[in-house]
């Protein structure tokens, strides 16, 4: 009997194993729904990422799913800072990924086996890639572009903190909000570059690095034009396109300062205006005071006016 209660309780600790052709997704009993959407989306990231790059997957990677911090640490073999939700190991054929909701899981794992694809694609010369490509490369083919990263980038705009080409690298080792701006920059110099000649991609300047070439002296070579003009036009790019996010349009600013300075303009008038009513106020009180009674010919009278009234005592108001 007391072997009977043990096993089941022992069979819920075995992670349970999805496969298909080239993914195989290992979950706990509890995350079976995120295991399956992982299979399933998982699979589609590798056709696509196959037809991208340009690289033939023959092998099956492993996806793990985890339930710890801890545990996420001993897949991965390294000490990872908490806010790291998915980490790929290119060489062991293996993604890590924390349990998230099923909206953040397809992207997140697109993201990871980009890395994995990537590496494949480059071989022997997978060291060669910078960082800002291999991280760009990953988030553009996952399409793993946010609000947060729009963000990120418009209020380093609005600051005048956008990082350069020669920045994005170191700014990978930075705090956290410097990494913040180093994916989402490497996100959208790999989108500019794509753009430039979308009929070929990326594909041909991880030609050139494989060959040996510098990474300025391959974006020339592959994009036929001056490095500088290119990196000056992105930067331009980012500024014009993500400063909305923090700043309202022309047309709405515009409106607001009119706003502004109409209410300016009608609290000035309304304060003048009390101020009078209160100057004649106290006038006809002092002339109370003196007369008794408010003389027919002061009534009415504006007592900032620039007069001077007599009587048989001599003048009143000087």
């Amino acid at each position: 009997m007391l072997l009977a209660a043990i096993a089941p309780a022992a069979g819920q600790q075995q992670r349970h194993i999805l496969t298909s052709d080239h993914l195989r997704v290992l979950h706990w009993p509890e995350q079976a729904e995120l295991g399956e959407l992982a299979r399933r989306t998982g699979t589609e990231a590798l056709t696509r990422l196959e037809r991208m790059l340009g690289v033939r997957l023959d092998g099956r990677v492993d996806v793990y799913i985890v339930r710890s911090q801890a545990e996420f640490d001993e897949l991965t073999g390294l000490q990872n800072k908490p806010w790291i939700v998915g980490r790929a190991l290119p060489g062991a054929m293996r993604v890590v990924i924390k349990p998230m909701g099923p909206q953040r899981l397809p992207p997140l794992l697109a993201h990871e086996l980009a890395h994995v694809m990537l590496d494949l694609r480059m071989g022997e010369k997978a060291y060669v890639l910078p960082r800002w490509l291999h991280e760009g490369i990953a988030k553009y083919a996952a399409d793993d572009f946010d609000a947060a990263d729009r963000q990120v980038i418009a209020e380093a705009a609005l600051a005048d903190k956008l990082l350069t080409l020669d920045e994005l690298e170191p700014a990978f080792d930075g705090d956290r909000e410097q990494v913040a701006l180093a994916y989402a920059q490497s996100y959208a110099l790999v989108a500019y570059l794509s753009d430039i000649t979308p009929a070929r991609g990326i594909g041909p300047l991880l030609d050139q690095l494989a060959e040996g070439r510098d990474m300025r002296l391959a974006l020339g070579l592959v994009f036929g034009r001056p490095v500088p003009e290119m990196e000056a036009e992105w930067l331009e790019g980012l500024r014009t396109d993500y400063l909305s996010e923090v700043t309202p349009p022309l047309f709405e600013a515009l409106i607001g300062a009119a706003f502004v300075i109409a209410f300016l303009i009608a609290w000035v008038v309304i304060r003048r205006r009390s101020a009078r009513i209160r100057e004649r106020m106290l006038y006809e009180e002092q002339m109370r005071e003196e007369y008794g009674e408010m003389p027919p010919e002061l009534q009415g009278a504006d007592p900032a006016a620039d007069l001077q009234i007599h009587d048989d005592r001599g003048p009143i108001i000087d």
